[in-house]
């Protein structure tokens, strides 16, 4: 780049402007349009490769199953799996309703629609679903070289290039691109750029349409993942910095998206209402909530955003999860939280500094903090404190500022010779393609770990030792791989105590650790030692009272103890915790049935059928219940409809 920074273009028409020279400075505010679209050889071929890079980069995910956060929104979402005849539900309820029975703060309606239409239209295929999030992350590529090229119209084409295809190829993307559930991140990107697509579109030819276009994309975009509204300062941001608007004009653009914005939190704001309770954050899941007080509450969330920003800088060892203990609160007396806070002000600063030059990196670092503030934890307390997808929509400003960063260092501001500035492009391109090469060879070689749960908690395990939950999580996995899917029979007990030994693990780390409890009592309980498995299930209901999980376990133990009065119990306590539990309902429903009392034990069934419509355990159950009753013509269409699922 020249030593003179590119700030706001003089509205005139191009060819008045001097050849292959940046942008002068103007004092000039007449209405006028964005620059127009330089005439760019071969610059379609940049979108092309841009989504090219981005479908060659995760083609090695289109195999993979479920993974992680994929079982709770999808494959154990009663909701998703309902199709799209469940809208209402999707749009009316908190994003884990269909799996969770505690109260959430995630409304994600769009995304989850998708998944329900991917899941109507091939029943429990991941591959569908794989598949869409890596088409819709290519399409992605060539939309930001679509839209940044026209934005970006008085600087070099070298600068957005760059910037497109080291954000496409950026490490950083895997756990978005390869986890399922991260769709909403991909959509909500997507959509912003349309939206932004959709303003120059309006300003270059004055067509109400565009507009239209662009409010509408952002109200989707809302819709898929709330983190969108943080565009609501990247709007005006980018339109004053590129797009030469009086400040009247753009204050009135902006402020449309205010509707769809306004519109989103009221109908948001309405479903987590309606919740009974509000969500409670879990130092498992964020151990900044750990903290004694704000001082360090705030030095810890300084000391994930230095950590944050380091990944996007080295993108090595990339993992999943550093939680509690890994990780725990600290003081400003920590090097890192210092590192981070004065880096991220400093950052912070400069970009306010340069501000009215209009200078570009300023720009890409207002966009880069913009877009990470909320994942900050230090504007407000979220779910999380670390996890890569959160770079996702930040990652792009970064990529700006790189991509500025390599023109400043070859001085590059032609933009006649667009793909040889200044006799230099094989040294730049030469450049760019090492630092691609590395971050594809990074990304490749890290969506193996995401092929499913095991996998990438086994790649994790040894980045995160002395994390509870990874612990736990990875003792599910290994359990799973003892244990009979449908029958629940042990079949290789080496791994059902590897299981125990990792569960045992995470409440050496977190003694309270209600989950871990829980899970090993169910080990041991298909081990067939029933008192340990009791005592587990005792220490686990200590730390969380009324899980139903838990109690619907323990009523098992009592059900073949044949205390068929306890087990009835129990069970009753696990439905009041969570009506929707299916697994409790069904087991209540046998043990009435036991005592001889089939209308109660055929309405436990059919209240539990709501929520599993072609349960065949259940539709048999209904169907003999009704037999044993002595009313073989009420059972039949179950029966039938058990044979009909079953093929037999």
């Amino acid at each position: 780049m020249s030593k003179r920074k590119p700030v706001k273009p003089v509205p005139r028409p191009v060819q008045n402007k001097p050849a292959g020279k940046a942008v002068s400075p103007s004092s000039s505010r007449a209405l006028a349009a964005p620059a127009p679209l330089p005439d760019i050889p071969g610059g379609w071929l940049v979108g092309v490769l841009a989504a090219v890079i981005g479908f060659v980069l995760y083609y090695n995910t289109l195999g993979h199953s479920y993974c992680l956060d994929d079982f709770s929104s999808i494959k154990e979402n009663w909701v998703v799996k309902g199709g799209l005849k469940n809208l209402n539900l999707i749009f009316s309820k908190e994003y884990r309703f269909g799996s969770w029975n505690s109260p959430g703060s995630l409304y994600r309606p769009l995304a989850l629609t998708v998944f329900a239409l991917e899941w109507q239209l091939s029943p429990d295929n991941p591959h569908l679903a794989h598949l869409v999030n890596v088409l819709l992350y290519a399409l992605t590529g060539g939309l930001l070289w679509v839209t940044w090229r026209r934005i970006l119209a008085n600087y070099p084409p070298v600068l957005t290039a760059l910037a497109v295809l080291i954000f496409m190829a950026h490490p950083v993307h895997t756990e978005v691109v390869a986890n399922i559930k991260s769709l909403d991140e991909i959509l909500s990107l997507m959509l912003c750029t349309v939206s932004l697509y959709g303003i120059w579109r309006y300003l270059r030819q004055e067509n109400g349409l565009w507009l239209g276009i662009s409010v509408v994309s952002y109200g989707l975009a809302l819709f898929s993942k709330e983190s969108a509204i943080t565009f609501l300062a990247i709007f005006p941001l980018t339109i004053w910095f590129f797009m030469d608007q009086p400040l009247s004009r753009n204050l009135r653009i902006s402020a449309l998206m205010l509707i769809p914005a306004a519109l989103f939190l009221i109908v948001r704001q309405r479903v987590i209402a309606s919740q009974p309770g509000q969500e409670v954050f879990s130092i498992l899941d964020n151990f900044i909530v750990g903290a004694a007080n704000p001082g360090e509450r705030f030095a810890s969330a300084f000391m994930m955003c230095g950590r944050y920003l380091w990944t996007l800088v080295m993108p090595h060892p990339l993992i999943h999860d550093l939680g509690y203990p890994q990780l725990k609160p600290v003081t400003f007396a920590n090097w890192q939280a210092l590192l981070g806070f004065f880096v991220n002000a400093a950052l912070l600063v400069w970009a306010l500094i340069n501000l009215r030059k209009k200078h570009f990196l300023s720009f890409a670092i207002l966009f880069y903090l913009v877009t990470f503030s909320l994942f900050s934890n230090v504007i407000i307390t979220i779910g999380t404190s670390y996890g890569i997808r959160l770079l996702y929509l930040p990652s792009l400003g970064f990529a700006f500022i790189l991509a500025y960063l390599i023109c400043r260092v070859f001085r590059i501001e032609d933009r006649v010779a667009v793909w040889n500035p200044n006799g230099k492009g094989s040294v730049i391109w030469g450049l760019a393609a090492g630092l691609l090469l590395l971050y594809s060879y990074r990304t490749i070689t890290r969506n193996p770990a995401w092929y499913d749960s095991g996998t990438l908690y086994s790649a994790d395990i040894d980045q995160s030792p002395n994390c509870a939950k990874l612990n736990y999580h990875l003792g599910l996995e290994e359990t799973k791989k003892g244990v009979d899917e449908k029958s629940g029979n042990v079949t290789d007990t080496t791994w059902v105590n590897k299981g125990i030994e990792r569960y045992s693990n995470a409440i050496r780390l977190y003694p309270q650790y209600h989950d871990a409890f829980g899970s090993r009592g169910l080990a041991y309980f298909r081990l067939k030692k029933y008192d340990q498995a009791f005592n587990d299930y005792q220490k686990s209901l200590e730390y969380r009272p009324g899980d139903s999980k838990v109690l619907s376990n323990m009523g098992f133990i009592y059900f073949i103890r044949n205390q068929l009065d306890k087990a009835e119990e129990v069970y009753r306590e696990a439905i009041k915790s969570d009506p929707r539990f299916v697994d409790a309902r069904r087991n209540l429903g046998a043990v009435l049935a036991m005592k001889k009392n089939f209308p109660a034990a055929i309405e436990q069934w059919e209240a539990a059928l709501e929520f599993d419509p072609e349960n065949v355990t259940l539709l048999n159950y209904i169907g003999s219940g009704y037999k044993d009753m002595g009313q073989p013509e009420k059972g039949k269409p179950y029966l039938d409809k058990a044979a009909r699922l079953s093929g037999n």
